[in-house]
């Protein structure tokens, strides 16, 4: 008798429901705000009103006398017990004890933090903190920061106030530009920002005094930033413990927080008590790392046809008060994708970066890519107008074809997979192009200004190219799953689950993911985490290989058990059944309880482990001379970055009003083509598009850090740093195409930032197209009232 051929249900590509939301919904999520843990204290911070300034003395004794207060630390302690932060630019750039020590560089730099037995107590106890400290010179224009007259913030550090300055060479820039029968040029700003998690930083930390070990609770998102924070704490990682419960948001910004767990360390050692330090909204925004702030000069050659040649891009990035770690990145993120889409391959690059009085930088969404892609394409549509070229047709000219993919970039690193063309006209369906430029001239007929923008990105995912994942055959035969992605709202436990529910052909409702965090209890690599849009290119493999490992242990078990070939096995329906011969199957239910109760039926040479740990390790790139993960030439070698490893294309497309008696812009439509590969769930992608483009669109018109010319910070509440709220969302049309990678069984790619990046650039294009009849020029990136209405008026809009 011949096995019934049973139908696979497939889980991949299907809308499920989210299986973590009823425990969100119903305010049964665990975050570490809500631990209850024995002995706790609160702590508060102290943060300096000056943006540089000596301390010359801190008296915190009348702070102590206060019932309640168990201990304060300062700079002293943080350099007894902490190494200081570096980075890879050391000596330049200075290091950080995390807090002030002799001096404060930035206004909101922590000088002393209470420990108390609640909030309240260590609020009122700062207030008893005397500091005295002596006014400096402030460093507030970054294009000043080198001058001889400016103030040297950290006295020592080689160059001065210059952390970075790096040029790069691919190809033949000024071959290109010689040959150019056009070249047009620009210099562009890039204002500071936020992605304003709704949960701030919190860290939690637990000295214990017999063993010396160290517990860790807090919200980071980052293991190799953990790895960090025990070597500042002079501890091994085995010495420190590390839990992470449900994360509320992220978008990068958490990495960070190690710093502020190792201080809370200092402090616990200090007062014996576990301490906990939790974020609020006004330390958030003006001290927990801006995205980066960054003055441009581009310039873009081409022929007279339209075809791009070459490029020449400088960087000015302003680091804020302090460099660590990976810091200046954003000039070495850029570069995998600094050509964009297109087919261009001569490019002079040179990047400076240099510190400031203001708070430092870090991973922002889209981090690394927002700069360069406003550069970019506002130059390409510079170009268009130039050559009197439709922006859309300019674009289409010059895109990557789907055939040249795997495609060596000019900077040789590999993008994947992709069909940029289609999607650009996918893009003009759903925006219905044609038809607006005909209703744009109508309008403008009628004084109305109505522009229409477009902006193209690349979206890097997956660094580092490694990640870690076990599932797990219970008792009762439920499948679960332990996989160290940290997530923070992204729908990771449904993602996961459909994977695994795949494999089996079990439903994913009945799957038990855990994505939270215990180093002492789960395997985890510390590449693991969430952060660089890796989830679906590195983690999602590593679930899908241990989720294969494992059914094919169970599969042989099942031989065993029923004298059949492995080879003409398969899982249908939470049963492992022959799929040849004749029909006989066993369900994994009995296979676990026959493991947990009568071992011996399956003889004493196999293998019963019930559950399997794959390490997932990208492969080489195939048929090209450069490896998939190796940042170019000096870049490599300084900052030991592997890059990233898949490559998503985004196009944006826009249509904007403007208000020309107020400055006001409203998005009238917006248009999104995504390609990110296999899709494992369109509901959780459509997501993740739609928060990363309502980030952008907070970028582009209402949320500005402004600094005034003594470093203070002038948008420091959501009174006036203002996120986009619900009814400035515009419709929204969202498109995909899916151009799996070749490189990965899932197929998928990274999709987490890809929304947020194009926006700035797609909104400041439309608003000059709106404007530009008028005289309009739009050279930053935050289109304030002010500054829009100045470009209708023809004047300057910088």
């Amino acid at each position: 008798m011949t096995a019934p051929a049973i139908p696979r249900q497939s889980w991949l590509g299907k809308s499920v429901l989210r299986k973590e939301d009823s425990r969100f919904l119903t305010g049964r999520g665990q975050y570490a705000d809500d631990l209850r843990i024995p002995g706790l204290l609160e702590a508060a911070m102290l943060r300096s009103p000056y943006a540089h300034a000596l301390i010359k003395r801190i008296d915190y004794s009348r702070a102590l006398e206060i019932p309640g207060v168990y201990g304060v630390i300062t700079g002293a302690d943080a350099m007894e017990h902490l190494k200081p932060g570096t980075a890879w630019t050391y000596p330049a750039g200075g290091s950080w004890y995390y807090m002030a020590t002799d001096r404060a560089r930035f206004a909101g730099e922590i000088v002393a933090i209470v420990a108390a037995e609640d909030r309240y107590i260590a609020e009122d106890a700062l207030e008893a903190i005397e500091v005295e400290y002596e006014e400096l010179p402030v460093v507030s224009d970054p294009e000043r920061a080198c001058d001889a007259d400016q103030p040297v913030l950290h006295p020592g550090a080689p160059g001065g106030n210059e952390v970075l300055n790096r040029v790069w060479d691919f190809g033949d820039a000024e071959t290109a530009f010689a040959q150019a029968d056009v070249v047009v040029r620009e210099r562009l700003v890039v204002h500071r920002h936020s992605s304003t998690p709704l949960e701030g930083l919190i860290a939690i930390a637990s000295f214990d005094t017999v063993t010396e070990e160290t517990t860790v609770w807090t919200n980071i998102g980052h293991l190799a930033r953990f790895s960090s924070a025990v070597d500042s704490m002079r501890m091994d990682n085995a010495d420190v413990r590390l839990i992470v419960p449900d994360v509320g948001g992220s978008f990068g910004l958490k990495v960070y927080v190690y710093q502020r767990c190792a201080l809370m360390s200092v402090l616990s050692r200090k007062v014996g008590r576990p301490v906990k330090w939790v974020e609020d909204r006004i330390e958030h925004l003006g001290a927990s790392n801006h995205g980066t702030g960054r003055v441009a000069w581009i310039e873009l050659a081409a022929k007279r046809d339209g075809t791009m040649l070459g490029m020449k891009y400088r960087t000015l990035d302003d680091q804020g008060a302090y460099v660590a770690l990976t810091e200046p990145f954003g000039p070495l993120l850029m570069l995998p994708t600094l050509a964009g889409p297109y087919r261009f391959k001569d490019l002079h690059v040179e990047s400076h970066c240099v510190v400031t009085n203001k708070c430092p930088v870090a991973p922002n969404r889209g981090y690394g890519r927002i700069q360069p892609v406003f550069a970019l394409e506002r130059i390409v549509d510079r170009l268009a107008r130039e050559l009197n070229m439709d922006p859309a047709e300019l674009r289409m000219k010059n895109l990557l074809a789907k055939e040249a993919f795997p495609y060596v970039t000019p900077t040789r690193f590999l993008y994947d997979s992709g069909d940029p063309s289609t999607q650009m006209r996918q893009l003009r369906g759903l925006l219905d192009y044609d038809r607006l430029r005909k209703e744009q001239a109508a309008a403008r007929a009628q004084g109305r200004l109505l522009g229409i923008g477009l902006a193209l990105s690349v979206e890097g995912g997956g660094t580092p190219p490694f990640d870690v994942a076990t599932v797990l055959l219970g008792p009762d035969g439920r499948l679960m799953v332990q996989a160290p992605t940290i997530a923070q709202g992204q729908g990771h436990e449904t993602t996961i689950a459909q994977i695994v529910g795949d494999r089996f052909d079990v439903d994913p409702q009945s799957i038990h993911v855990t994505v939270q965090l215990d180093t002492r209890s789960m395997t985890y690599s510390l590449g693991s985490g969430t952060y660089a849009s890796r989830f679906s290119s590195t983690a999602g493999p590593a679930v899908h290989g241990a989720a294969k490992k494992l059914s094919d242990q169970l599969i042989q078990l099942a031989a065993n058990l029923l004298d059949a070939d492995p080879r003409y096995m398969d899982l249908r329906d939470g049963q492992i059944v022959t799929t040849e011969g004749p029909e006989r199957g066993i369900s994994l239910k009995e296979i676990a309880g026959k493991v947990n109760s009568t071992p011996n039926v399956f003889g004493l040479e196999a293998d019963l482990s019930l559950q399997a740990t794959y390490f997932w390790q990208w492969p080489p790139a195939p048929g090209t001379a450069v490896g998939r993960n190796a940042l170019a030439g000096a870049a490599a070698s300084a900052a030991g970055n592997r890059g990233t490893i898949t490559y998503s294309f985004v196009c944006h497309g826009a249509l904007v009003e403007v208000d020309p008696e107020t400055g006001l812009v409203k998005v009238l439509k917006y248009a999104s083509s995504e390609d990110c590969g296999k899709i494992i769930n369109p509901m959780i992608v459509r997501g993740q598009i739609l928060g990363g483009l309502i980030n952008g669109l907070g970028w582009a018109l209402t949320e500005d850090f402004v600094y005034d010319q003594n470093g203070q910070l002038l948008t420091g509440t959501f009174m006036d740093y203002l996120p986009a709220r619900f009814t400035d969302i515009p419709p929204v049309e969202l498109g995909h195409i899916e151009c799996p990678t070749p490189f990965s069984p899932l197929g998928a790619k990274g999709v987490g930032e890809g929304g947020a990046i194009p926006p700035v650039a797609c909104i400041a294009n439309a608003v000059e197209d709106a404007l530009y009849h008028l005289g309009g020029r739009i050279m930053d990136s935050h289109l304030t009232p002010e500054l829009v209405l100045r470009a209708a008026q023809g004047l300057s809009a910088r």
